[in-house]
């Protein structure tokens, strides 16, 4: 499966033009849910009704959403998509932005109870809320209180967790059909990958293997992030907001280290986003070198040359699936138009 997401920076009617250019090369189309910024459900949504592509949300996550909302949201979204399109949704703990608004404590927990509990309201359960004592304390839950949807959900949703570290993959390994990585986390990064530190990718791959043996394979995923334009310039520049928002995230800074990456860069990118300066701010911050580290940026040639020496890494270390990676391009119909016709082409010729 090959996918592509789009970030919620676009107006909805640009998001739904590009994903109709973007439908003649891809399997799927990735929302991220970003606080603050376009509904990633209410563009799912509209995506996932042109019938021409399936939809994932890439990713939601429960520190600041119900996960009964969660739930009902993707399984009406699952009603709009033909059945021979993928849904899935990508659910994780949060990055930067959530970081800046909310108290992420016992966020993992959170999230192992969200999609247990997202999971038994898809099977048509009554369920009762006190089942999950962090939630029900979240959604401040009326004691006694019962959840069940009022329509059948008779299509398979598959979940993937975004990787994170080992607690997020021991929740992996026990509620989630499969594993969502990124170039812009910084132990699976582009710098991370070239460098040849095995760690990670040997924990994932164990991960995987002991799945296989109790028959429960997990789908590994790779998210090739990338930023396209005919104007080098423009492309980087707008790279850099997709790079600060995944630097922004105090939890990574020892991993930015690990990884060879420029954790001074990323000192000066959190204190941007506490300083009130936003993404835009944050971004102009970033070093090339970090930029460079997690995202690939610049013309279609500059992509492929890229790409093409990073995926059969990718591939080496287990991941089988694919999707091109936010923000694509400062001009997301240019950037679509550029993907399908100049970057896809030479990387997966079977789709030209």
């Amino acid at each position: 499966m090959l996918g592509v997401q789009i970030a919620p920076w676009a107006s909805a009617r640009e998001v739904l033009s590009a994903s109709a250019v973007l439908a003649k090369a891809f399997d799927v189309v990735w929302v991220p849910d970003q606080m603050l910024a376009r509904n990633a459900h209410v563009l799912l949504s509209a995506v996932a009704a042109t019938g021409n592509i399936g939809v994932a949300s890439g990713i939601t996550f429960p520190v600041s959403r119900n996960p009964i909302d969660m739930a009902s949201a993707m399984a009406t979204i699952g009603e709009l998509v033909p059945p021979d399109r993928p849904v899935l949704m990508g659910v994780g703990a949060g990055g930067s932005l959530v970081s800046s608004l909310f108290s992420k404590r016992d966020a993992t927990e959170l999230l192992r109870q969200s999609v247990t509990l997202v999971r038994r309201l898809w099977a048509g359960e009554a369920v009762p809320l006190a089942d999950f004592p962090l939630l029900t304390e979240r959604l401040n839950a009326r004691d006694g209180a019962t959840a069940r949807l009022t329509y059948p959900v008779t299509r398979e949703i598959p979940v993937l967790v975004a990787v994170g570290g080992p607690r997020t993959l021991r929740l992996a390994h026990d509620v989630a059909d499969g594993l969502l990585c990124t170039s812009t986390y910084p132990p699976l990064s582009y710098a991370a990958l070239r460098s040849g530190d095995g760690a990670p990718v040997r924990e994932i791959s164990a991960l995987a293997a002991r799945r296989a043996r109790e028959g429960r394979p997990l789908r590994l995923v790779y998210g090739l992030n990338c930023c396209v334009s005919a104007d080098r310039g423009a492309a980087r520049t707008f790279a850099r907001r997709q790079a600060a928002l995944a630097v922004g995230n105090p939890a990574l800074r020892s991993k930015l280290a690990d990884a060879g990456l420029d954790a001074e860069s990323a000192d000066a990118v959190r204190a941007a986003f506490e300083e009130g300066l936003g993404v835009e701010g944050a971004g102009r911050r970033l070093s090339d070198s970090l930029l460079d580290g997690l995202i690939v940026s610049g013309t279609p040639d500059d992509c492929v040359e890229r790409l093409a020496q990073l995926i059969p890494v990718a591939r080496s270390a287990g991941f089988e699936e694919f999707y091109l990676g936010a923000p694509l391009g400062p001009d997301i119909e240019e950037a679509s138009r550029l993907l399908v016709g100049s970057v896809v082409p030479p990387l997966w010729p079977e789709r030209a």
